[in-house]
């Protein structure tokens, strides 16, 4: 079976931009080591967090954190770790609190550049698209990471309106880009756990599985 692999990488960007991955060769060593080196940024990032909510009193330790996941550390775990210990609700209520810019537990970034993440996905072999870009605010800086080899925008995504989609499927035809679509799908209890699956034209999902025909 030929299984294709796919990443979304959160950049230092204000956490407003994120590079979407697919087709990559997730064992190619460059790709592992920088991975492990985003990994360690996001872990040292969370570390700092939980410091600057004990500051604020929540008592709060990184091993509560670390018990939300073995995975990849980010603002989401710090967010479960704050409902299990009763302090909000819900991620967005931790966000709205303590995590998101301007709260008392935000840290900046720690992330790569979208420049660097466009270029670790090229180098191991696979194709960058630009994930939900109405997070992204204006798009100025778009002809500078297709520049870099950004091939795709995600205009076919959950929370877009049908007025949204349409005007990043125009921009992504105008520009040459691929259409991509995604659900942002985080699973239960993140805020993001509908349904898997967006509906994309077939003209669109045959345009990209052309492109993920050609990954190394």
């Amino acid at each position: 079976m030929n299984i294709r692999c796919g990443i979304e990488i959160n950049t230092r960007l204000a956490d407003r931009v994120h590079i979407l991955g697919y087709g990559l060769n997730w064992r190619d060593p460059g790709f592992v080591r920088r991975l492990e080196e985003f990994r360690s940024r996001r872990e040292f990032r969370a570390r700092r967090i939980v410091e600057a909510l004990q500051k604020q009193g929540v008592p709060l330790s990184f091993e509560d954190v670390r018990a939300a996941s073995r995975e990849t550390l980010g603002r989401p775990h710090v967010a479960d770790a704050l409902i299990r210990k009763g302090w909000v609700k819900s991620r967005q209520e931790a966000f709205n609190r303590f995590l998101a810019q301007g709260r008392p537990g935000y840290v900046e970034s720690m992330g790569p550049s979208p420049e660097e993440a466009i270029s670790l996905i090229r180098e191991a072999g696979g194709f960058a698209s630009l994930a939900h870009p109405k997070t992204v605010g204006d798009l100025e800086s778009l002809e500078g990471w297709m520049k870099q080899g950004l091939e795709g925008i995600e205009a076919y995504y959950a929370l877009h309106s049908p007025s949204e989609t349409a005007r990043y499927a125009a921009l992504a035809e105008s520009r040459g880009l691929l259409a991509t679509g995604g659900s942002d799908f985080h699973g239960p209890g993140s805020g993001r756990n509908r349904a898997l699956g967006v509906a994309v034209p077939d003209r669109v999902f045959d345009r990209f599985m052309e492109r993920l025909s050609r990954c190394a």
